[in-house]
């Protein structure tokens, strides 16, 4: 549903005043993002169909920066930055989380964090085969990482079948705010419908307070799955690494960060790649600091800015695909050891090493883009997704030229 527009005379004030009420009182998130040049879109999150109300640029920009000041957020930052704020509204108080995101614009995301519900003591909420969960049953256990469970589940009404992630109790019992940040950053990932990022159709909690997500079922296999099987030929690392830097481009583009670029968090569907688990990477990169003993996730792939403690950001995800190219094109990864604490170092410390194939020669200007993504410094990566798939589209015209050797040199 489309409503009617805000012009430039209304007041900054009570356009946040109102979407901080919208969020508490209907429970549902709200959106403030720019749809046009010379004005934002306030948009309600609903089942069927979002409600839309246009807004002047200037008005929604400086209700933004109003937003920023209530929940005391950088409106300068690198990265998306959240806050709550507490909020009366119909003789109740409710936590908004308040999220101003950079991308090529400020956007602002508003959502009540869910009341506190009674917990059963009988029930763990763990899900088991032939369970109910909301609106699916629990048919199959189909694989679990440092992070979340996946379950495959049916609609009982549709008879649709998806993939259901569920939050770890280890994770929850770590980090409290786990719950909470992997909603949300599962609902700005939901909203990016990009042809090589996993949908994501629907959210909930367990009796346990645990939430899940539900997306779509894939039937392909990992990256890591096949370069398991060996090095990658470079025609198809640089189609892969295409995709692969185009989903993240339209992820940066909306602020959102997915923090754990790896071969196992991208699947091969016939033939195309989809990048997966953007809810549960900010969980790992959003902690002021990282001990080595507790690195979650894949290590082998993490930034040397993430290592260090600092927030990932658009050129973290660099560094990860730089790593998950040179593993498809070497067939080995950049860094190893058996030693958590070693390969950290080896991030940190060591030199990058040469990209090679064991396949044959491949493009020089595909190596030099490795060896770019994987700078130690963030400044020293490309400015952006889009510039990489820029160089991307350069090497791959040289690749599909059936002699294509003979610029080796160049």
């Amino acid at each position: 549903m489309v409503a009617s527009g805000v012009g430039e005379d209304a007041d900054p004030i009570q356009l946040a005043d109102l979407m901080l009420g919208l969020a508490a009182r209907l429970d549902r998130p709200v959106y403030l993002e720019p749809d046009d040049w010379d004005r934002y879109a306030l948009r309600i999150e609903r089942e069927r169909s979002p409600t839309e109300i246009f807004v002047d640029a200037d008005v929604a920009r400086a209700s933004i920066a109003r937003l920023g000041f209530i929940a005391e957020l950088e409106l300068a930052a690198a990265r998306s930055v959240s806050a709550a704020v507490p909020v009366r509204c119909a003789d109740r108080d409710r936590d908004i989380v308040v999220t101003i995101r950079p991308g090529t614009a400020l956007r602002a995301d508003l959502m009540a964090l869910p009341l506190p519900a009674p917990r059963t003591a009988a029930k763990s909420g763990t899900p088991k085969i032939g369970d109910t969960v909301g609106n699916y049953l629990v048919s199959e256990r189909l694989g679990e990482g440092g992070m979340g469970v996946v379950y495959r589940v049916t609609h009982t009404a549709l008879e649709r079948h998806y993939a259901m992630k569920v939050l770890r109790t280890s994770v929850v019992r770590r980090e409290p705010e786990a719950p909470h940040q992997f909603l949300r950053e599962a609902r700005l990932a939901a909203r990016i419908h990009h042809p090589h990022i996993v949908d994501v159709f629907d959210f909930g909690y367990l009796d346990d307070g645990r939430p899940y997500l539900v997306m779509e079922l894939l039937a392909g296999e990992s990256l890591m799955k096949r370069v398991d099987r060996g090095a990658v030929p470079p025609d198809e690392v640089i189609a892969l690494a295409r995709q692969l830097a185009s989903a993240l481009a339209a992820a940066h583009d909306v602020g959102v960060i997915h923090a754990d670029v790896t071969p196992a968090n991208a699947l091969v569907v016939n033939g195309a790649v989809k990048l997966v688990d953007f809810g549960l990477a900010r969980l790992r990169s959003d902690r002021a600091e990282i001990s080595y003993e507790v690195v979650h996730g894949t290590p082998a792939y993490i930034s040397p800015e993430q290592l260090r403690g600092m927030p990932a950001t658009e050129l973290s995800d660099q560094y990860g695909l730089g790593a998950l190219m040179f593993h498809l094109i070497n067939g080995v990864q950049p860094y190893y050891n058996d030693d958590l604490r070693t390969m950290c170092l080896m991030h940190l410390n060591d030199p990058i090493p040469p990209v090679k194939s064991p396949l044959g020669a491949l493009p020089a200007k595909l190596g030099e883009i490795v060896t770019r993504l994987l700078q130690k410094s963030p400044q020293a990566r490309f400015p952006d997704m889009h510039a990489l798939l820029l160089a991307l589209d350069d090497v791959e015209k040289v690749a599909k030229r059936r002699d294509w050797t003979k610029w080796l040199g160049r």
